[in-house]
């Protein structure tokens, strides 16, 4: 594959595809507003920007399908893509019911399985076809409600969620090319077109954004990260707790945030504004300032689990716990699980 252009083509998608969608959502109204809590920005902003992601997706895909590098089970794949967009668009219109939105990530996880199907078929071996198929929707489901959700909780700040999920993807497609499983190809391709959508869209999104994400957006990204790191499960630990620590940054912002909100005594879905990015900018970074700390931490975790993957697992499992101990350390002396 020549990914520099599957790239470009994905950019360029995706940018045109943001562009658009900003067009409709101004004219038809469908932005958000600032509340003064929360949304913190100051100005209504549109969105549907997490459709343009889905644009440079689908083309750089639809271009990898055509130059024959068609998975088996590749179009359940952007049909999942789809249904979650879809989920996440409808949400960002007409806010829906929590059991709503999860009954769509559901659904956008069946569509999924059907894409995963035939690299799940021999991972249980003991287990009937139907147990077996059981099992992998099940496990499917938690990490699509894990990941998107996580996802979800990152888009806190203008640039912050798109250019975090580019340096993921970075890091998945390099530890895809490490790996040389027998479909490393194919997840190098997932993760190239979705940071070349990505990036497409932080044209717009980047500060002072003009367009957002939405839930359109960070469940898509949640979805499509989910399957890369299924795929990489199938790999063995090695690959898989390599991928999980790529997927670091928003793992350990949910992890703080539930963790607050226990030893606080709020609802764990309560909104606030304590996540990592806010407190960054409550200690005196501007948020431009925060979202670069935020890439920083993002690349330091990808860094950390393509190393970690290099020296072996013996290694890297002591690595890992250490680094995510350190990291809670660090935020409990900073105070970051303080009441908000």
């Amino acid at each position: 594959m020549n990914w520099m252009w599957i790239f470009i083509l994905s950019f360029a998608a995706g940018l045109a595809g943001t562009w658009m969608c900003r067009q409709i959502a101004c004219r038809f109204q469908i932005i958000d507003k600032p509340d003064n809590t929360v949304k913190t920005h100051s100005r209504p902003v549109a969105y549907l920007g997490g459709v343009g992601i889905l644009a440079g997706f689908a083309a750089g895909m639809v271009w990898v399908f055509l130059k024959g590098g068609r998975p088996a089970g590749g179009g359940w794949l952007l049909m999942a893509s789809a249904v979650i967009c879809l989920v996440g668009l409808v949400d960002d219109i007409r806010p829906l019911l929590p059991r709503q939105k999860i009954a769509g990530q559901v659904a956008a996880a069946a569509a999924a399985v059907f894409f995963l199907r035939p690299y799940l078929s021999g991972a249980f071996p003991s287990l009937p076809s139907w147990g077996a198929a059981a099992v992998s929707f099940g496990l499917l489901v938690f990490f699509v409600l894990g990941a998107c959700n996580s996802v979800n909780l990152l888009d806190g700040l203008d640039g912050l969620c798109g250019g975090v999920t580019f340096f993921m993807c970075a890091g998945f497609f390099v530890l895809a090319c490490l790996s040389g499983s027998a479909y490393s190809s194919f997840q190098a391709a997932m993760a190239v077109c979705l940071a070349g959508g990505t990036a497409g869209f932080l044209v717009f999104n980047y500060p002072p954004a003009v367009i957002f994400m939405g839930d359109a957006g960070s469940l898509l990204i949640g979805l499509i990260l989910t399957c890369e790191m299924i795929l990489f499960l199938l790999e063995g630990p090695a690959a898989f707790l390599a991928s999980l620590f790529i997927f670091g940054l928003p793992i350990l912002d949910t992890s703080v945030a539930i963790l607050r909100r226990a030893l606080n005594c709020r609802p764990l879905f309560a909104a606030d504004r304590g996540h990592i990015y806010d407190q960054f900018v409550d200690r005196g970074l501007s948020k431009t300032q925060s979202i670069w700390a935020c890439y920083g931490l993002s690349v330091l975790f990808s860094a950390i689990g393509l190393f970690g993957y290099k020296i072996g697992l013996k290694w890297a499992v002591p690595l890992y716990l250490l680094t995510a101990l350190v990291s809670f350390l660090l935020l409990w002396r900073q105070g970051f699980l303080k009441k908000i």
